[in-house]
Parts: structure tokens; C-alpha cells; sequence
């Protein structure tokens, strides 16, 4: 098949991001993390299309280490944390959300 309806040929970029984080955290179980993906196609007219891609599993290792990545440049800081500690910070974070002030001061 040779026709393309309503072609518009673009110009433009794409990429690909990560739009969702689940952690799987349950009671007496590895804890285990899910990147959900999304390939994001852009025109130079302002339409944007979000393209969903698989899910990636990463499987929890405390001792493993993670290079910090700059999330403005991609470039490699130079800097490690090992899985333990990011973990250590999203704890923190969530306890921090849940014991804040009704206000919404600082804790």
C-alpha cells in the first residue's frame, strides 16, 4: 500500500525520556524498580507526539552503582551512589511528604 492519507511531511526531533517510575516495594520482597519510556516525535509546528515504549525492569542490587548523570547535559558527573542510598533517598522523601505540615512548611 503506497497512499498515505493526510501525509504531512515535518521537520522536528525526536527523543526518548522516561516519563514514569514505579517501586515495587512489598513486604519482605526485593524491592524492584520499573522505567516506564516514552519516544516524544516534535515539529517545528508545536504538535507533539507521545509515543509509549516498553517498560524497563532493573532489579535491586544495594552494592550496585549508579553514575549521576547532569539531567540538563547527559554528561557523566563523576560522581557514584550505590542502588542503598538511592533507595535511602527515596525513603527520606517520601517520609518527608507525609510527616510535612498541613501547611505545607518545611518539616
Amino acid at each position: 500500500m503506497s497512499y498515505k492519507h493526510n501525509l504531512q511531511p515535518m521537520t522536528g526531533e525526536s527523543f526518548v525520556r522516561c516519563n514514569q517510575i514505579v517501586v515495587d516495594n512489598r513486604l519482605n520482597k526485593t524491592p524492584a524498580i520499573t522505567f516506564s519510556q516514552e519516544t516524544i516525535v516534535g515539529g517545528l509546528g508545536g504538535a507533539v507526539l507521545h509515543i509509549p515504549m516498553s517498560p524497563v525492569p532493573m532489579a535491586f542490587d544495594p552494592v550496585a552503582t549508579i553514575p549521576i548523570i547532569n539531567p540538563e547535559t547527559g554528561e557523566d558527573t563523576g560522581q557514584t551512589a550505590t542502588q542503598a542510598e538511592v533507595y535511602a533517598l527515596i525513603y527520606s522523601a517520601y517520609l518527608a511528604t507525609v510527616t510535612a505540615p498541613p501547611d505545607g512548611g518545611a518539616v
